[in-house]
Formats: C-alpha cells, sequence, structure tokens
C-alpha cells in the first residue's frame, strides 16, 4: 500500500513540475528516469525552506498523507498543504514548495 502512494505521489509531482515538455533537457526521453529524480532531490535539497522540505519529502518520498504529516509534525493539514501547494491570495497561487521547485528546475513559476 505505501508503495502505491510513494507512486500516486511521485505521479503528483512530476505533474506539478509539469511546464517542462519532453523535448526540454530535464524531462527528455534520454535523460534516465534516475537522473532526474537525482535533479528534483537536489533542488529539494537546495531551493526549500527546511519546512517546506520536511513535508515535500513525508509527502512525496515517503508517501504519507498529508493527515499523517500534520500528526508527525504536530501541525494541521491546512498548514501541511500550503507548504507543500501554496495558498491562494487575491487570485494568486502564493509560496509553496511547488512552485519553488519548479524556479529551481527551470520551469515557469
Amino acid at each position: 500500500m505505501r508503495r502505491r502512494s510513494i507512486e500516486r505521489h511521485a505521479t503528483v509531482l512530476v505533474a506539478d513540475l509539469g511546464g517542462f515538455s519532453v523535448e526540454e533537457g530535464l524531462w527528455s526521453q534520454r535523460v534516465p528516469a534516475h537522473r532526474r529524480a537525482d535533479d528534483v532531490r537536489d533542488a529539494v535539497a537546495r531551493a526549500l525552506t527546511d519546512k517546506q522540505r520536511e513535508v515535500v519529502e513525508a509527502y512525496f518520498f515517503e508517501g504519507l498523507s498529508q493527515g499523517d504529516i500534520a500528526r508527525r509534525l504536530g501541525i494541521t493539514q491546512q498548514v501541511v498543504h500550503k507548504r507543500i501547494f501554496g495558498a491562494q491570495r487575491d487570485g494568486k497561487t502564493v509560496g509553496g514548495a511547488l512552485a519553488r521547485l519548479r524556479a529551481a528546475l527551470g520551469g515557469a513559476p
């Protein structure tokens, strides 16, 4: 069950980092999957705050649910969600780890 959850979250991560087409270098078919994963892990390590990194690793790499992460860290599920996906302000998404990862990987913010 945990494996399925990790795969589902990894699919979400790749989709959310979507600004990359097959033609672009990072996500090219010629780039092995392990290299892409290494690039994402490097971006997680260098581009995110400690708090964002903590929830991103638990959600995408460990496959934990937002609720499980919230319980583990003693915060609300809403805070976990905002750290990963950002928050809506004046019709725009602000903050969030995924926006930082997109920028770190050269994608559109």
